[in-house]
């Protein structure tokens, strides 16, 4: 006779699902649910006790995980697929710029599938419950859930992870629920805007929001800013400075300038909190966004805009060259030399933009006529402009940083002390800024404190 040794487990144990959102029944189906868990990892378990953690501290980290974890699902998500029994693509779906062709992958999968079929026993082929299959095609991974109406597909760039077999599974139950008419009707028709629907209900339960472009709310009552918390203070600000380069912007750039900024907060609680400015409304998805066509008026703007850019520059030095051909090196050091005082002038009265375009055209006449003297005084004149204007950034920066301290503007205060400390570092010769480096880096950790 066998005999067994029995033990007592204590087990802490995330089952991955927000309850507000939890498909299966909380809380009353969670021992139920634990217990078929245990009892596909193998385990002989006769008593479940199963007490909810309460800590606030704790169950927040769960709560970042999850998300976190969410958003790395859905990520790796390149095309939804839903297929009738009879093998048809009834609704596909675009999440990223992949092609694919949905009736190509829909036979592929078919034939697997029958094949698979083939290889189960009698007591699989009867058995209702939901089967998930994973096969690979060409460079991805298709994600399978197979329903008792349809099919449903996840074109992934990575293998799945079991939250995202859990929440694949949950999604076909609630299609088939809401959708099996629907479906019905599909067949009988053909009509591929029956299902149009079901988009909706994709970027919900998937949350695909999060992969899309993102811009501020235009509608954004002034006391919400107010009553947000640092860290969401220090989101709206850095989504306002990436609105001033583009007219959109993505979650990942985001969370890596905030993380860089923040220092002390985890990459997951910054995803947290821009999602629940997502749910109040103050980061929305930019309707106006059409990826290709904005992709293409961006690149074709900057196209431009070069040639623009070239054909004035071509356009001041052809005319310098043409203007030299009738002159003599007597007249051209005159001309020079004019040039050169009326940049003096506009530097004494601090309009280095103009002065700086003064030296550059009197620059361009020494080359011209290779003055190699006149070459090295104007290139010394724009140096130090150039230096000038770096002094006076910085100076402003570190005035703005300290008032914003004073203030208690933390978000802004740690935006210009970053500007300082990249000024600083690029111009760290021989370790000659490595005090005041220290020094400001010092600083940076002090304000990052606050927002721990």
């Amino acid at each position: 006779m066998i005999k067994l040794t029995y033990f007592k487990l204590v087990v802490g144990y995330d089952c991955g699902l927000d309850k507000s959102a939890c498909q299966l029944g909380y809380p009353e189906n969670c021992v139920n649910c634990l217990s078929k868990k245990f009892s596909e990892a193998h385990f002989l378990i006769d008593i479940i006790e199963a007490t909810e953690q309460h800590s606030e501290e704790k169950r927040k980290l769960m709560v970042y995980k999850h998300i976190w974890r969410k958003y790395q699902d859905v990520s790796s998500i390149r095309h939804v697929i839903i297929i009738n029994k009879a093998g048809l693509p009834a609704f596909n779906m675009a999440i990223s710029d992949l092609p694919i062709d949905a009736t190509l992958i829909s036979g592929f999968i078919q034939a697997n599938i029958s094949f698979s079929f083939q290889q189960l026993t009698m007591i699989d082929r009867i058995n209702p419950e939901k089967k998930l299959y994973e096969l690979e095609y060409k460079n991805f991974i298709i994600l399978l859930s197979n329903g008792n109406s349809c099919r449903v597909c996840l074109i992934l760039d990575k293998k799945a992870s079991n939250s995202l077999r859990e929440l694949l599974s949950s999604f076909t139950d609630v299609f088939e629920e809401n959708y099996e008419d629907k479906l019905k009707q599909f067949e009988l028709k053909g009509d591929l805007d029956i299902l149009k629907p079901v988009r909706d209900l994709i970027s919900k339960s998937f949350e695909i929001n999060m992969l899309y472009p993102l811009t501020l709310s235009s509608l954004i009552p002034p006391d919400a800013i107010k009553n947000l918390s640092l860290i969401q203070k220090a989101i709206y600000e850095c989504a306002k400075d990436m609105l001033k380069e583009e007219t959109y912007f993505y979650i990942n750039p985001l969370i890596d300038i905030i993380s860089k900024l923040l220092g002390v907060i985890t990459k997951e609680e910054i995803l947290w909190n821009i999602r629940q400015l997502m749910k109040e409304n103050i980061i929305v998805q930019s309707l106006e966004f059409q990826k290709k066509a904005l992709k293409d008026t961006q690149q074709k703007k900057e196209e431009r805009e070069n040639i623009i850019q070239k054909l004035m520059e071509m356009k001041n030095l052809e005319d310098i060259i043409f203007e030299s051909h009738q002159m003599t090196p007597d007249m051209a050091l005159l001309k020079i030399d004019t040039l050169i005082k009326k940049g003096e002038i506009a530097e004494k009265n601090d309009a280095y933009q103009e002065a700086l375009n003064e030296y550059q055209t009197a620059l361009n006449y020494a080359k011209e006529f290779f003055l190699e003297e006149k070459i090295n005084e104007i290139s010394s004149k724009i140096l130090e402009i150039v230096k000038i204007n770096k002094d006076v950034e910085l100076n402003y920066a570190i005035l703005q940083a300290n008032r914003a301290e004073w203030k208690k503007n933390y978000v802004i205060a740690l935006k210009y002390l970053f500007l300082i400390n990249d000024a600083l570092s690029a111009e760290n010769r021989d370790g000659i800024h490595d005090k005041q480096l220290n020094k400001i880096n010092k600083k940076i950790k002090k304000i990052q404190k606050h927002f721990q």
